[in-house]
């Protein structure tokens, strides 16, 4: 009978000991970056100045910041900065006591949230304001990021609050060796001039989706022609939502837009060049060329920007003039930019182009699509005599 009886009590035990292990285990975890968010206390960063503390409000003859209660977004003020920068100013700048300065974990939200702001300004469209970024760890150390273009709603920045988001990957963490185990603030950084109104400052959760890469990640080309521009989800500055100059040609096989432009409207759009990746054509740029075709029965005058990921001279840009045009019959015409043709061409890091942007300086009504990297041996200068239709 004691036999039953110890054997009894050892299957409750072992039934015991199991149920306590089961209840450790989740059947459907949640993901790192959804628990890490969601264990992640000091999400906000600004409210207003009634609710979160701001350093660096001390105005000078180069930068004057005070909490505007006009028109705020959200809560009961926001922040109006103004800045020009001179020789007499060696640091514009200013700080957020973010978390009232409490040592804040950043590794289990790094990969998937950003920092997101309102912003708007008094006048005027803007694709990038001259601010940078700053985290800061208790040794000193200091990453910094931007705004980028891809990542402002709606893709400018106008007189209505917009959300901008500055993703934590974007950070350069690693190269500056910061501990983002131990973060103290955030800070931001002004240059050249801006005048600009912030509000509501958090951290949320982002898919992100453009991803840093290495060069294993890097696109090589080596022959001619590169079909460019694939993908509409790799371009921006065409989205009806907010502004109607650009829209795309559902007929064309290859990504065609239409232009209707009116004088106040946005009138810049860009792509990646392989989708976001790095594109490395440093084997074939010296005899290379842009292409595209354009439909128009009044040519419009256009300026051509390439962006590089790295290098001395990050972007060059050239504005188009009759000997880029080849005309193929009386309203269409083939366009032919040699890369060599644009300044500082020997500067620039053709391994790790980005992405190519145009801005309309003149012109209302085309259509332009069927974009190329081509085969290009002739005079820069003169394009036209090389290329026959």
């Amino acid at each position: 009978m004691k036999l039953r009886e110890n054997i009894a009590f050892w299957f409750i035990g072992i039934s015991f000991i199991g149920c306590q292990s089961m209840k450790e285990i989740s059947l459907y975890g949640s993901s790192e970056s959804q628990s890490g968010y969601d264990s992640f206390e000091p999400k906000i960063i600004f409210t207003d100045s009634q609710q979160d503390g701001v350093w660096g409000m001390k105005n000078t003859p180069c930068k004057t910041i005070h909490y505007d209660t006009i028109h705020s977004f959200y809560g009961k003020d926001h922040l109006h900065i103004q800045w020009k920068q001179t020789s007499d100013c060696k640091y514009l700048g200013m700080g957020f006591k973010w978390g009232n300065y409490k040592g804040k974990n950043l590794l289990p939200i790094m990969k998937d949230c950003a920092i997101e702001m309102m912003i708007r300004v008094d006048e005027g469209k803007f694709t990038k304001i001259p601010m940078f970024f700053g985290l800061t760890d208790y040794s000193g150390k200091q990453c910094m990021s931007k705004i980028n273009i891809l990542d402002i709603e709606g893709g400018f920045i106008d007189t209505t609050w917009r959300k901008v988001l500055i993703p934590l990957p974007s950070f350069n963490h690693e190269k500056k060796e910061v501990n983002l185990a131990n973060i103290k603030e955030l800070r931001l950084e002004f240059q050249r001039e801006g005048d600009i109104h912030i509000d509501r400052i958090r951290i949320v959760p982002h898919d992100h989706n453009f991803k840093k890469t290495n060069t294993r990640f890097t696109k090589i080309f080596k022959e001619h022609p590169i079909q460019i521009g694939q993908g509409r989800e790799y371009w921006w500055g065409v989205n009806s939502l907010y502004s109607t100059s650009f829209s795309f040609n559902d007929e064309s096989i290859h990504e065609r837009i239409y232009a209707n432009i009116s004088e106040k409207d946005w009138k810049e759009f860009g792509f990646g060049v392989y989708k976001w990746h790095r594109a490395d054509i440093s084997e074939i740029a010296s005899s290379s060329a842009i292409s595209f075709i354009l439909d128009a029965k009044e040519m419009p005058k256009i300026q051509t920007t390439l962006v590089a990921y790295t290098g001395p001279k990050r972007r060059i840009q050239k504005t188009l003039n009759t000997s880029n045009y080849i005309q193929i019959n009386d309203s269409s015409y083939q366009i032919c930019i040699p890369l060599k043709s644009f300044a500082e061409f020997e500067n620039f890091h053709w391994n790790t182009l980005k992405e190519i942007r145009f801005k309309i300086i003149e012109g209302s009504q085309f259509e332009m699509g069927d974009f190329k990297i081509i085969e290009f041996r002739g005079n820069p200068k003169k394009p036209n005599q090389w290329i026959r239709l």
